[in-house]
């Protein structure tokens, strides 16, 4: 399968900060290739680099070195302007803070990326449909619940019809129940609608709704697995852990 057929590939991709008169490579060198249709989880301890690789999958963060391809195109070819207009259109966005307009309502905030169009409302009333909001589609997101808002947030991610959605912690901010909907509706999206999903998360039940777990360490890729091999997210939360552990630790 060719570059120009996979919604996303990133090719050695190495990122740096300064922090004074340091240099911390945050990205050292990633590999990670989606394919259509695929749900994956990205984990990775505190520092490990999952958010940073997020935010350069999302042309959000240049990087220092390396490729990142979304849908055949390189990201570090486009102008800024180019970029934000790509990003619209090929990219679908999901954080942990929902990221939603207060001052506007559901349905609002969905159309948000969207160009406005004779298709666009149809569009936005399947959405609501399909993610069960239709009746709160006047409400503003004060209105709404966390998993509500979650749901909204989506929507507006999946508007444009984007090569690749993209949640960094989508289940962060919500109780265990919204928290495992939301996962069940990514599932379900994936499934019936062949999107192709990427999530950042630290949460083994989360994970365990993945097709592939990439695990990284200090910016680099570490180890990926199918949560499917696993028996439950204990199990996940096992296989992960024994993965971090130090060389001579996990030989014992």
């Amino acid at each position: 399968m060719s570059a120009e057929q996979l919604p996303l590939k990133v090719n050695g991709v190495v990122k740096r900060y300064r922090q004074g008169s340091n240099v911390i490579e945050a990205l050292r060198g990633v590999q990670l290739t989606i394919r259509p249709g695929e749900f994956i989880a990205i984990m990775g301890a505190s520092g490990s680099g999952k958010s940073t690789l997020l935010h350069v999958m999302a042309g959000l963060t240049d990087v220092d070195a390396g490729q990142v391809l979304v849908d055949g195109r390189d990201l570090a070819t486009l102008s800024d302007v180019q970029l934000t207009s790509f990003r619209r259109d090929h990219i679908g966005l999901v954080f942990q803070a929902f990221n939603l307009i207060p001052a506007l309502s559901a349905e609002d905030n969905i159309r948000l990326p969207a160009v406005d169009g004779p298709e666009l409302t149809a569009k936005v009333n399947a959405l609501l449909d399909r993610l069960g909001m239709r009746q709160r589609r006047t409400h503003k997101p004060g209105a709404l619940s966390g998993g509500e808002q979650q749901r909204i947030a989506i929507a507006r991610a999946l508007v444009c019809d984007p090569a690749v959605v993209l949640a960094d912690e989508p289940t962060g901010s919500l109780d265990s129940v919204s928290g495992q909907e939301i996962c069940r509706l990514l599932r379900e999206l994936c499934d019936e609608q062949g999107r192709t999903i990427a999530i950042v998360t630290h949460e083994p039940h989360v994970a365990m709704w993945a097709d592939r777990v990439v695990v990284l360490k200090d910016g680099a890729n570490l180890t990926e697995f199918a949560p499917s091999d696993q028996r439950d997210p204990q199990d996940l939360a096992a296989r992960y852990q024994f993965a971090l552990a130090p060389v001579s630790e996990a030989n014992r």
